[in-house]
């Protein structure tokens, strides 16, 4: 660790420093260091701004003679968990930010400035950790918070004053600090893509973590204190109750991030043992994907899928867990489909995105209008498509089950396992079977897993006896070739950069329709649609993996 001695040396020590180098003289110097007084800026950005030094030499500079380590922020990541170390404003205005945590614990810190031993200070007492600093560039620290925070030009930066909280949760819901906080953290998790965030009560402290393509990650920690704040502010925004902390409640709102990206935001609060946990699902008011096969749908599956909804009439059933894309899929599916000469309606809880030349409702079960009194008015309204956002009864399934039988291209998602296992989920609601048979034409099982930084990615080689080991069937050939997530500056350190779908497209032929008929078991119609070459999730998943898609382990995590 480098001594800090020279460090506490004083600012002034800079202009030595850059003297003793031959990149400036005294005279300059003398210059520079009245200007700074005069324009309030350190001595570096003045000299770098009047062109005397180039930026990358006064770093070098200062690393040599400091024996400091030069931090090139474009090489390196940030994670959610290191940045949770210090607070975002904090951050800002000190100029340093936290890279990674050695063996031993040492908080490795970038800093614009070395010589601001305050700064380090504040960091020791703050994070409660030794420090070691290193070097940074000005122009790749705005670059690290344009990326990590989204906050170039935008972040107002906070005053001593105000991050002392006013007591009382109305009083400090209200509080600028309070409130700078509740919109950094929605800004930081939309910036990270992320599609929820939690908070999350502990005895000790608000735990705030935020899930990122499926997977969640530590984002920011607060003290007991500054909870009430936090948790009332948001529900202000949701429209809730903040004097109800015995019931869970539901919200929603919009908000508007420093770059005029617009997001809607779904609420919901649960109490916990140390106070109210608070859910805030993330809808980004982003483009849909351009095509089907964008989403993973490819080959055989997408040629069945595009066959099924290419009909004038017929149920499609979209099926997985809470999370796995299926309101994608099928936006995706209406906006293909979608034409002049026919009419589409939808029936949403909530309606999650905004469709141009769609009819799209919302059920309100305050005023009891639910999805079957909703859907048979809508038969009344001459459709030629229906989405259904979810089956959740029988009502709503033989609704559903007779506008395709007569006529309409009906969708829908019911939550299940794989394709087959819907048959029986709709026969255990009540429809007979004859029903299920006659109404429904393409059954689609879907997950998500996250696919892989292609600027990191790693290849390596597996042995059948490998493959064999992880529970994924008969090796494909005898030596495959896969690819491991490492982590990059541009995947922030995950390895992964978004999520690819992985489908079974179960086409429901007059053979299968009699097998329904008769009740077979579900393992029976899954032996059916495999000799028919459906491929499973599974199968997907693992063609996916061979292409470089994704991982092993992500497929494991997901699929097995």
């Amino acid at each position: 660790m480098p001594a800090l001695t020279a460090i506490s040396a004083g600012r002034r020590r800079l202009g030595a420093l850059l003297v003793a180098d031959g990149l400036v003289n005294q005279h300059q110097i003398d210059a520079a260091l009245a200007r700074q007084q005069i324009e309030r800026r350190r001595l570096g950005e003045v000299l770098v701004h009047e062109g005397l030094v180039a930026e990358a030499d006064l770093v070098e500079a200062l690393a040599a003679q400091l024996g400091l380590e030069v931090a090139d922020l474009g090489q390196v990541y940030l994670s959610p968990n290191t940045l949770a170390l210090l607070p975002r404003n904090f951050i800002v205005r000190r100029r340093v930010l936290p890279l990674s945590l050695d063996e031993d614990g040492t908080l490795v810190l970038a800093m614009t400035d070395p010589l601001d031993i305050v700064a380090l200070d504040e960091v020791r007492l703050r994070t409660k950790r030794n420090v070691r600093p290193v070097i940074c560039a000005e122009s790749a620290f705005e670059e690290a918070l344009a990326t990590f925070f989204n906050t170039r030009g935008k972040l107002r930066e906070q005053s001593e004053e105000e991050e002392s909280l006013a007591a009382g949760e109305a009083a400090l819901a209200h509080d600028a600090s309070i409130i700078e906080i509740v919109d950094g953290l929605i800004s930081d998790a939309v910036s990270m893509k992320a599609s929820d965030i939690h908070l999350e009560p502990q005895a000790e402290a608000l735990h705030v973590r935020c899930r990122i393509d499926g997977v969640l990650h530590k984002l920011r920690e607060f003290s007991p204190q500054v909870q009430p704040g936090i948790i009332s502010r948001i529900k202000i925004m949701g429209n809730m109750d903040i004097a109800e902390r015995r019931m869970p409640q539901d919200g929603r709102t919009s908000f508007e991030t420093s770059d005029g990206k617009a997001v809607d935001l779904r609420l919901a609060s649960v109490p916990t043992l140390h106070g109210e946990n608070v859910a805030i699902r993330v809808l980004e008011v982003s483009p849909l994907p351009p095509t089907l096969d964008s989403l993973g749908l490819a080959g055989p599956s997408l040629e069945r899928f595009e066959e099924a909804i290419g009909r004038p009439e017929g149920g499609i059933l979209i099926c997985g867990p809470t999370g796995c894309g299926k309101s994608t899929t099928l936006y995706t599916t209406l906006e293909s489909i979608k034409s002049p000469e026919s009419k589409t309606y939808t029936v949403e809880d909530p309606i999650e995105r905004k469709l141009e030349g769609v009819m799209q409702s919302e059920v309100k079960q305050a005023i009891g209008l639910d999805f079957a009194g909703m859907l048979r008015s809508l038969l009344r309204s001459d459709p030629d498509s229906i989405m259904v956002g979810e089956i959740r009864d029988a009502e709503t399934a033989r609704i559903a089950a007779e506008a395709a039988i007569t006529g309409h291209l009906v969708f829908s998602t019911l939550h299940t396992r794989d394709a087959a296992s819907a048959v029986h989920r709709l026969v255990e609601m009540g429809l007979p079977p004859y029903f299920v048979a006659a109404a429904f034409t393409c059954i689609v099982s879907q997950r998500l897993v996250r696919r892989l930084c292609p600027h990191c990615r790693k290849p390596r080689s597996l042995r059948v006896t490998t493959w064999e080991s992880l529970g994924l069937g008969k090796a494909p050939r005898r030596q495959m070739r896969v690819y491991d997530a490492v982590g990059c500056p541009r995947c922030f350190g995950t390895g992964y950069l978004g999520r690819v779908g992985i489908f079974e497209v179960l086409a429901l032929d007059e053979e299968m329709g009699n097998m329904i008929e008769r009740g077979v078991p579900v393992r029976e119609l899954r032996e059916a649609a495999r000799v028919r070459g459906v491929e499973s999730a599974r199968d997907d998943g693992v063609r996916k993996v061979l292409a470089g898609e994704t991982s092993l382990s992500e497929l494991t995590r997901v699929v097995i």
